[in-house]
């Protein structure tokens, strides 16, 4: 594949994409809207029950520096990924389902806000940086990558309905491979990370 091919595929994406957020304005708003409350709330939430975690035996609590862990670690997260990915992608079917992938990626990020917030009160320095540079860049791109995904599933479904045609089951096929490697990806570059720093992390996703 030349070079040439390569960007005209990447140019063709890019903008199957922006066109798709484009014409669901209504929807992607929404998400965003929902996903950004569950974030905010999450962290506030980790600042009241910090001090109630310190006593419940570290539930959660994950030493990447472990033998073995890491890999359970990797495979721990990418199930949690997949559930999310499997529901989202049933959601997306219809307008009356499209509300139940809402909550569950408002409910991902406010999991997301709570992990952040307890991993940098409960391990101070160091879970500021495992936080900041690690876990929540990972994982909100990992968010992104399955709200955008939720979208592009739920116009190309209703495109189905509408219009048919051969090239909507081959977008659909594009859709979810080109989401699932996206995922695998960023979730095993998160974890070699955590492996680099010998983390202690918070499993609460």
């Amino acid at each position: 594949m030349t070079n040439k091919h390569k960007n005209r595929l990447f140019a063709d994406a890019t903008n199957f994409i922006f066109d798709t957020v484009k014409q669901c304005k209504i929807k992607t708003i929404i998400i965003l809207t929902v996903t950004i409350i569950a974030l905010i709330t999450g962290i506030i939430v980790g600042v009241r029950v910090q001090n109630n975690y310190n006593t419940i035996n570290n539930f959660g609590v994950v030493d990447i520096s472990e033998n073995g862990v890491v890999a359970s670690t990797f495979f721990t997260r990418l199930l949690s990924i997949m559930v999310v990915f499997l529901i989202l992608l049933a959601s997306s079917f219809n307008n009356y389902t499209f509300v139940i992938g809402i909550i569950f990626l408002g409910y991902r990020a406010y999991l997301l806000g709570l992990n952040i917030c307890i991993m940098v009160v409960v391990y101070g320095f160091s879970g500021i940086v495992v936080s900041i540079i690690v876990a929540f860049p990972c994982q909100l791109i990992i968010l992104a990558i399955l709200g955008l995904f939720f979208i592009l599933m739920s116009k190309t479904f209703c495109d189905y309905r509408a219009f048919g045609g051969c090239k909507i089951p081959k977008q659909k096929t594009k859709v979810v491979l080109a989401s699932l490697s996206l995922l695998l990806l960023v979730c095993l570059i998160e974890t070699i990370l955590l492996a680099l720093f010998s983390a202690k992390v918070i499993l609460v996703i």
